[in-house]
């Protein structure tokens, strides 16, 4: 079976792990994005979240790329 879905592996099959994920959806360099908090000022983007293609051309909006002195 195969499962094609847009909605995180978290909420389709519910949160497997015991680890606390907090999720921020905040605008980075002019796009949506999800990112989880490292430490006090520093982020990993987790996914983008835009219609534009040069968003997820743009190498600082990659999963996985830390962002630093991000200012909520």
């Amino acid at each position: 079976m195969i499962l094609y879905s847009i909605m995180p592996l978290e909420v389709v099959f519910g949160n497997t792990d015991s680890s606390d994920n907090n999720f921020l959806e905040i605008e980075y360099e002019g796009e949506k994005v999800v990112v989880s908090q490292l430490s006090n000022n520093s982020y990993r983007v987790n996914r983008v979240i835009s219609t534009s293609p040069k968003a997820y051309l743009n190498p600082k909006l990659m999963p996985g790329e830390i962002i630093e002195g991000l200012i909520k």
